[in-house]
């Protein structure tokens, strides 16, 4: 096992509280397309401007990865040079809770060990796409910071040591920054030095799962290849948040026809070869009768109507992932019916998050000639159980909500658009 520590405090910065609002965002994947050029268009100081990808840049002739990166280093540097950030000057972890109705959650902000991804400390559940991770990866490097930290969890529960010692920082000193909405309100204290240690032993020698940040954990590892010099790339910033906390919402599907001509045709396909299998397609009313009530039923919109999918039983010999909608789904409709593959870098596949609305994903049908797939979420416990197997399921399988922001932190690595700065000394 590495002798690096799992988890660490690190020397990062802080967005000034008379900021907050105008820089922090709401995570990357939390927002549609439309919603991410709304924000940039309307204010160039909001951390969206630092990640960009093509979608976001309608109007640019040149929407290589190096332009991405370009654009979002020169925003990073004009964050930099309006001194939205300030220095914490020590190595602090940071508590970061999220409320909002259904109850809060409550997480250090620190850095993990990418060590851990290799030794199976950390563990993962989903494949990656090839063109996100490069992406992210080229992002790292050309502009030399991080702030949307990688979720993690621990099996924790409410009574744990570990929640309990968050609770006993949080209660000890005023939040650094609060910041939000009326749906989730979001907090950060830098935890005492004293209670470090402390909260960092509640969890050694536990698993670690990645919540969120597949792609970002990802493309960390690759940018830690590319530079092996760089000690600062060897960490990448992670919450870690008990698992009894968490609360997952659906990823929702928009997939091209690839094997046939229109929706009718594709209908009847996938009605046909589900039937076979022991499964069923059947027209209903409207978006509500389509919603899955239950697991092994997945809502379908294509030809401008809504049908309700009754997925065949789950094969038992496949293990905790064999069982997943989200896999059943690939296996059996949207690979042999669609002929999509959900890893290739060919766009196929597209995905709504429940939290953007039944009425995006029927945009994005209508807009890109796409049949529209309707999840029901998975739970915690399935994550963990698959993480545990090594089972992998498609790319976004799981959408935790609600999750830490970015533009709050800023981890400073010393390359790119940074490489004039004093670095970070973790």
């Amino acid at each position: 096992m590495s002798a690096e520590p799992l988890l660490a405090p690190y020397a990062g910065w802080l967005v000034k509280p008379e900021w907050a609002e105008r820089v922090v965002s709401r995570a990357y994947d939390n927002l549609t397309a439309g919603q991410r050029r709304t924000i940039i268009e309307a204010n160039p100081y909001s951390y969206v401007n630092v990640t960009r990808s093509s979608e976001d840049m309608i109007g640019d002739d040149d929407l290589s990865i190096y332009r991405l990166v370009a654009s979002g280093a020169d925003a990073l540097t004009r964050l930099m040079d309006a001194a939205v950030f300030a220095p914490i000057g020590r190595a602090a972890l940071h508590l970061y809770r999220l409320t909002h109705a259904r109850g809060s959650q409550t997480g250090i902000i620190c850095t993990a060990s990418l060590d851990g991804f290799v030794d199976g400390r950390i563990r993962i559940h989903e494949n990656v796409r090839e063109d996100r991770t490069e992406l992210l990866t080229e992002h790292l490097l050309g502009v030399g910071a991080t702030s949307h930290p990688v979720a993690l969890t621990v099996r924790a529960w409410a009574d744990s040591e570990y929640a309990a010692l968050l609770d006993e920082a949080a209660a000890a000193a005023t939040p650094d920054l609060e910041f939000g909405s009326d749906l989730v309100q979001h907090q950060i204290w830098t935890v005492p030095e004293e209670l470090n240690g402390r909260i960092l032993a509640a969890i050694e020698g536990k698993h670690l799962y990645v919540a969120d940040g597949h792609h970002r954990s990802a493309a960390a590892q690759r940018a830690r290849l590319r530079q092996p010099a760089n000690t600062l790339l060897a960490r990448t910033l992670a919450a870690v948040f008990p698992h009894s906390q968490l609360h997952v919402e659906a990823y929702h599907r928009a997939v091209s026809l690839q094997n046939h001509q229109n929706h009718e045709e594709c209908l009847r396909s996938m009605k046909s070869q589900i039937g076979v299998r022991g499964g069923a397609l059947e027209r209903v009313r409207n978006a509500e009768d389509a919603r899955p009530r239950h697991r092994g039923e997945v809502g379908v919109y294509g030809a401008g109507g809504w049908h309700r999918l009754t997925l065949p039983s789950a094969d038992s010999t496949k293990g905790a992932l064999g069982a997943l909608d989200v896999d059943r789904l690939r296996r059996q409709v949207i690979d042999p019916v669609l002929g999509a593959d959900e890893l290739a870098a060919t766009g196929s596949v597209d995905y709504v998050p429940d939290t953007a609305g039944l009425s995006e994903l029927i945009s994005c049908c209508d807009t890109s000639d796409r049949v529209g797939f309707v999840m029901y979420p998975l739970s915690v416990d399935e994550l963990l159980t698959v993480a545990d197997e090594a089972g992998r399921m498609p790319p976004k399988s799981s959408f935790f909500y609600p999750k830490p922001r970015a533009g709050a932190f800023l981890r400073v690595l010393g390359c790119g658009a940074t490489s004039h700065l004093a670095a970070d000394a973790s």
